[in-house]
């Protein structure tokens, strides 16, 4: 769990991030969740976009994404999700 300190250092960093996908018209499936996966393994922390011919919702795609496991959610605002998923081998991130 994030203290409000750390979240808003993650969501300082994650305002330089380009998303590491978009989520349209097919929605979230198996080769997005892996892309996430992959995503989170190697930066830490994530941008991911909803695009507005989702079928899902912004909170159901958290949802789903919670439900996986692939990190805790930093920051939801507007059609964009950041995610953070501290790597504990090699950490990329210090958190204050």
């Amino acid at each position: 769990m994030l203290t409000g300190k750390e979240k808003r250092y993650l969501r300082g960093l994650a305002s330089l991030l380009n998303p590491v996908v978009i989520i349209g018209k097919e929605g979230i499936g198996e080769q997005i969740i892996a892309e996430i996966a992959n995503g989170i393994n190697v930066n830490e922390l994530v941008k991911i976009k909803v695009g507005k011919n989702s079928p899902e919702e912004i909170s159901e795609i958290v949802k789903i994404l919670e439900d996986n496991e692939l990190g805790e959610v930093v920051q939801i605002i507007g059609r964009n999700v950041v995610l953070y998923k501290k790597n504990k081998k090699e950490p990329k991130i210090n958190l204050p």
